[in-house]
């Protein structure tokens, strides 16, 4: 499943955007889950789930967040936990998918989160991952650039004029080095998990950026095309947001 993923990943158009790929994981986890009671984790949940939680049956969701604030605006999960999802334990198989939505990117220590999730859920359980791309354009520049700079970006370029107020995007980034794709899924194969799914799309800083200030996205994008024209299209630099979902092997026993 994997390898044929990639190679539609391969041949990615602009137009797939953000929107088509998070709608394409949905319907790929709702299948997965269809007619089965589904207990959830949402790992740094906050206050809004990208999951399709209308076509899931009887979804029991449990979120675990250290933003108060996030939390205090969630409406829909039963248990709402204040905690650290790299140091929070639950028992084994106290979930059926975990997900983890643009996390693991603000984590130090995203090897500890993922064993926690990996010790959670139950053999054959689902962690679905996504994150941004750190060997992308945008990924690059939030990587080497300064938390007040990402503020500024978000509040003068994209127009989001709470950001960086107390439960307000962006948050402070780490990228710890197996949030790069090939670097995690090799972390997750060491522990016990095997990928089934797996899309590195256009990125939505891009796509936002764009649509709130075409000319500089018309030169960002001109940039983009040289650049990869001149490593003769291996790094994508568009691509700046993938999605990964592991299943834990059904013979595992959680230690």
């Amino acid at each position: 499943m994997i390898a044929q993923k990639m190679e539609i990943v391969a041949s990615v158009r602009e137009a797939d955007s953000p929107d088509v790929a998070l709608r394409e994981v949905r319907e790929f986890i709702a299948d997965k889950f269809r007619g089965k009671d589904v207990r959830i984790y949402e790992a740094g949940g906050g206050s809004l789930s990208v999951l399709p939680l209308s076509s899931l049956n009887k979804p029991a969701i449990s979120v675990v967040d250290i933003d108060e604030i996030q939390l205090r605006n969630n409406t829909y999960a039963e248990n709402k936990i204040l905690g650290d999802i790299q140091t929070y334990v639950f028992p084994p198989d106290s979930f059926d998918l975990v997900v983890c939505y643009n996390v693991i990117e603000h984590l130090p220590a995203v090897d500890q989160a993922i064993r926690q999730f990996h010790h959670a859920l139950a053999p054959g359980g689902l962690v679905f991952i996504g994150a941004p791309n750190p060997r992308s354009f945008f990924g690059l520049v939030t990587k080497y650039s300064p938390h007040w700079f990402h503020v500024w970006f978000y509040r003068a370029i994209l127009r989001h004029k709470n950001a960086g107020k107390p439960g307000q995007l962006p948050f402070r980034t780490f990228y710890h080095p197996i949030v790069s794709p090939k670097a995690l899924l090799e972390f997750c194969k060491q522990i016990g998990f095997e990928p089934i799914y797996f899309n590195l799309y256009i990125g939505s800083n891009y796509t936002d950026l764009k649509k709130t200030r075409p000319m500089v996205g018309w030169l960002v994008t001109a940039g983009l095309g040289v650049m990869n024209a001149l490593t003769f299209g291996r790094l994508k630099l568009a691509h700046g947001d993938y999605h990964v979902v592991l299943q834990k092997s059904a013979a595992h026993v959680t230690p």
